[in-house]
């Protein structure tokens, strides 16, 4: 399986999701909430698009369908869903793509588009490397949805802005992707970083 990211996750980084399966199904979670947020905002937004908005209110079920099946998987694990916190690569993503920004909707098309993209490499990776059969089930039972959604924000974003447009910005936000997961710290998440030395492949 391919992915739209400049910098691929190393297979190590399995082992560090694995160390704390509490906090990576937590954060997965709340990554299911936030998702479902992001498709709701963008829907609310753009009232004018209709294709956009019926698109995104599926995704917005599957959201949260994806919430319970993972916070079901979290309290059987015997932990619990934490108040949310600020999930700095999203953060990140948004602030530093500011200073470039032509469109706000392109933007949030485009930076959802890779969140998703970078969500469906990590689900791809605990699907085929992770110890626990468990979490390779879930996460592989989540790949089909998580790859027609990052599919799916990019195609909005070409019909919204145009082919070539969309496509420069989002050369653009990927080679930022890039730089912020490596300025960010691993760790137990989905989104959690990786050191520059540690890149499987940039491309």
């Amino acid at each position: 399986m391919s992915f739209p990211l400049d910098a691929l996750t190393p297979e190590s980084w399995v082992k560090v999701a694995e160390s704390d399966p509490i906090a990576l199904l937590n954060d997965h979670a709340h990554c299911e909430l936030k998702a479902a947020a992001t498709a709701h905002s963008l829907i609310a937004k753009n009232p004018g698009h209709t294709e956009l908005a019926r698109a995104l209110t599926e995704v917005v079920i599957e959201e949260m369908e994806h919430f319970r099946i993972v916070l079901d998987r979290l309290e059987a694990r015997g932990g619990s869903l934490s108040e949310q916190s600020e999930n700095a690569y999203a953060a990140a993503l948004h602030k530093r793509s500011a200073a470039t920004r032509k469109s706000l909707v392109l933007d949030r098309l485009v930076i959802a588009h890779l969140i998703e993209a970078r969500s469906l490499e990590r689900f791809h990776l605990l699907a085929h490397h992770a110890s626990d059969p468990d979490l390779r089930k879930l996460f592989s039972e989540l790949l089909p949805s998580e790859a027609a959604h990052q599919g799916m924000y990019a195609k909005f974003a070409r019909q919204l802005a145009g082919r070539a447009t969309a496509d420069a910005r989002i050369a653009s936000l990927r080679a930022l992707e890039a730089e912020v997961m490596c300025g960010l710290p691993p760790g137990p998440t989905v989104h959690s970083g990786f050191h520059a030395a540690a890149i499987e492949n940039v491309g």
